[in-house]
């Protein structure tokens, strides 16, 4: 007998498939329906990628990274901890250090580290490319690409040196383990899930939303954990912690988080919705204050800025309609999740009874988004600071996957159509947008409206030999960095050197 049809469109969206795979019954070559489109994206993305890396500008964050990095490539001084972090004290932990100092030691430039971010990216693309043609066919491919990998959010965060930069793979790698063991638990994917999550969280705390959304799905029986793999990879990420622990020995203050307090989320609320929201934002053109200050005067001249800056704030109003598609795409996600009675009881005493989830592929995907923006809700409300949109990028991947699910659905109804001419559309517009982030954004500029305006009150050979800046003119890339300021800032663990003057 014929299992039955699904009585609405939600529950087709996530709905098991007994019968046949998504995508699976395609008389057709599967790569030769989406190979082109996607790699004409891919190519896209990656370009606007490469000029912002070449482009990128140096600010205190980066300085601070780079510090870590340079003084174990150039002088052998192994810092065994990250940078500051806003609730107080430093990161722990020397994988930092290690991230940054590697790619020092082949090539002598600040843009060094920035090229290792970026594999990162292409790392973490590739995984998740690759998990969504095995879940969701090949034609998921063309709106995937679209969604994640020429999204302008994860764009902007690709091409300058920044902790939550690298996070991407991590979340990526987050996705892979996990589903990877919904029908049995597995060595090497609980190693890679516990070594993940480990390192991920020394180069920045938001990793704990890893840890939520991986402790729901365990609960809920979505995926099985082996204990063994969990503990080696434990094991292993713990490695950059212990040089950090001598060192904590000699100077607590490295450890004293003195900043916010627990619970600040609930008590305030704002903290908690800005960090929700983002979830949402992540679909749209609605970046971040600090990524949409556009500037073109350096790059075109004030006359083109005239015209440029205008447009490309048009591009944002227009562009931010997408949280309209994340807003219904998740409505129809929680929706599913209600029909299959996720908050029964029954369900989570699954747990004690050693049972499977069993789930189809699209219902996978759905409820790993659902459980990951539950885990989120959960830190963002006990978070000691405010959230702010980096603090979230740890978590981007899941957030894409509601509108991925929405938008494959369409294109196999009778909107198809109408969705691929949007898709279209949203191309052209997302393209728009990276070359307006390449050449006016404050990180990959020079000055302008509020950019990066940072003075220095000391000069240092590594500034020299990273090309931060040119001789004695203060230059990075042709932007001005002022030296010997008084009222000047300074990386905290970088020597001041001697006077430019």
């Amino acid at each position: 007998a014929k299992p039955p049809r699904p009585s609405s469109s939600s529950e087709r969206l996530v709905s098991s498939q007994v019968v046949s795979r998504p995508d699976s019954s395609s008389p057709q070559t599967p790569w030769q329906l989406s190979a082109r489109p996607v790699v004409l994206l891919f190519w896209i993305g990656l370009a606007a990628s490469l000029v912002m890396v070449a482009r990128s500008q140096v600010g205190g964050d980066q300085l601070n990274l780079l510090a870590r990095g340079w003084l174990w490539a150039a002088e052998g001084n192994f810092i065994p901890f990250g940078n500051p972090l806003s609730t107080g004290g430093n990161a722990p932990g020397a994988i930092t250090t290690v991230l940054v100092g590697l790619p020092l030691f082949v090539w002598r430039d600040h843009r060094a580290a920035t090229v290792l971010v970026l594999l990162f990216h292409l790392a973490a693309y590739a995984i998740l490319d690759r998990l969504i043609v095995r879940l969701l066919g090949p034609r998921a491919r063309l709106p995937f690409a679209l969604l994640y990998w020429l999204n302008p959010w994860r764009l902007y965060y690709s091409g300058f040196l920044w902790n939550p930069n690298y996070l991407f793979l991590f979340g990526a790698i987050h996705l892979w383990a996990i589903e990877r063991q919904r029908e049995a638990a597995r060595f090497f994917p609980s190693f890679a899930l516990a070594a993940g999550i480990g390192l991920a969280l020394q180069i920045h705390p938001s990793a704990l939303l890893l840890i939520a959304s991986a402790g729901l799905l365990w609960l809920r029986r979505s995926f099985l954990l082996h204990w063994g793999g969990a503990i080696v990879g434990g094991l292993m990420a713990a490695i950059p912690l212990w040089p950090w622990l001598a060192a904590l020995g000699q100077n607590p203050a490295i450890s004293a988080a003195d900043k916010g307090f627990l619970g600040r989320g609930l008590v305030y609320v704002f903290p908690l919705v800005r960090g929700l929201l983002y979830w949402f934002r992540f679909v749209s053109l609605a970046l971040s204050d600090k990524a949409a200050r556009f500037d073109f005067t350096a790059t075109f001249g004030a006359a083109a800025d005239r015209f440029l800056a205008p447009f490309a704030q048009g591009l944002l109003i227009v562009g931010s309609a997408g949280i309209l598609v994340a807003i219904v795409a998740n409505a129809r996600v929680a929706r599913s999740a209600q029909r299959r009675r996720w908050f029964t009881r029954e369900r989570w005493l699954a747990v004690f009874r050693g049972q499977t989830n069993s789930l189809s592929n699209r219902a996978f995907l759905a409820e790993y988004a659902l459980a990951t923006f539950l885990g989120a809700a959960v830190i963002f409300a006990i978070a000691p600071t405010t959230v702010m949109s980096w603090q979230v990028l740890v978590i981007f991947h899941a957030a894409m996957l509601p509108p991925l699910l929405w938008i494959t659905a369409k294109l196999r109804a009778r909107t198809r159509e109408r969705t691929r001419r949007g898709l279209l559309g949203a191309s052209v517009l997302v393209s728009l947008m990276l070359g307006a982030l390449a050449f006016g954004a404050p990180h990959y500029r020079c000055a302008g409206r509020k950019g990066i305006d940072l003075a220095l009150s000391s000069d240092h050979a590594m500034l020299h030999e990273l090309h931060i800046v040119d001789g004695s003119k203060g230059q990075s890339g042709g932007c001005p960095l002022p030296l010997d300021q008084p009222d000047g800032w300074w990386p905290d663990v970088l020597p001041k050197g001697r006077s430019s003057k």
